[in-house]
């Protein structure tokens, strides 16, 4: 009977010591996409409100542009930042075709992936000049904001470029899968897909994912339970109109995934604690 009491009281220490009580993690979670269509812009703010969101990446090129500001400016503790965009055939640049025709189609939109753009070998100052236009946008729509990233896997000039903007700016950089700026790494998981198929013509289209099965809701709450001590990013695209961007919402709104919060000391930051961190002082 004694070995057992002292066997409970052992557990208990661990569990009830500070280490036990784990080392601080904190956590950025991000919804990118935002203005990409109207849906994503109402699921960003109800994840932001009811769930764990805590930043997002506005789109200047997209089609919702202005509502999501729009939405944004309603919803200040919601850190924004610009989410590049050079590529997609469905999106224009902020630029006249004409100014950037390197960057473009025959049709005045942009190329598809980041391997199409390559090849047409892009001009760098254009490049240059449309992701500052797009920067400007922004600004000039009074949405403050703390930080770039880029849409899609991007050529490396592209994060050169942002990255310099960055510094010249005193944004952050939002795209540092490893952490080497700030230290806070990325997230991996594998719960999105994008299904998507190419057409005879060569264009690829995409379609609207399934809903999510019960393995990969798993996946998420899994990433969550096993996160690391240390400092990480989160990225997820929620939305209202697609099965799966749907059920990507109702996963970070989820009470199981804020009891996952609490119980795991999960500390939520934004990337306006971070500018704050970096740039603050």
């Amino acid at each position: 009977m004694k070995i057992r009491i002292h066997t409970v009281c052992l557990i208990l220490a661990i569990f009830l010591s500070p280490m036990s009580a784990q080392s601080p993690v904190k956590l950025i979670v991000r919804a990118d996409d935002m203005g990409n269509s109207y849906d994503i812009g109402l699921a960003v703010v109800k994840a932001h409100k009811e769930g764990i969101v805590t930043s997002v990446s506005v789109m200047p090129t997209s089609p919702f542009f202005e509502e999501a500001v729009g939405l944004c400016k309603e919803n200040p503790d919601l850190a924004a930042g610009i989410h590049i965009t050079l590529l997609g055939t469905r999106l224009r640049p902020v630029l006249s075709p004409d100014e950037v025709p390197s960057l473009v189609t025959r049709q005045g939109f942009f190329y598809e992936t980041g391997e199409e753009l390559e090849q047409a070998k892009p001009d760098p100052e254009e490049m240059e000049r449309e992701i500052r236009a797009q920067v400007e946008k922004v600004r000039a729509s009074g949405l403050r904001f703390v930080y770039l990233d880029s849409h899609r896997n991007s050529p490396e000039k592209v994060e050169e470029i942002i990255i310099r903007i960055c510094r010249e700016q005193r944004l952050l950089y939002g795209q540092d899968p490893d952490g080497t700026l700030y230290g806070y790494k990325r997230l991996p998981h594998d719960v999105e897909s994008w299904p998507a198929e190419k057409l005879p013509d060569g264009q690829i289209v995409y379609y609207a994912a399934p809903s999510l099965t019960n393995e990969k809701e798993q996946l998420f709450f899994n990433s969550l339970m096993n996160i690391k001590p240390g400092q990480w990013i989160l990225v997820m695209h929620p939305g209202l109109a697609g099965p799966e961007r749907a059920n990507v919402t109702k996963l970070l709104c989820s009470p199981r995934t804020k009891e996952i919060i609490r119980t795991r000391n999960i500390q939520l930051v934004s990337y306006k604690d971070l500018w704050l961190e970096v740039f603050g002082k």
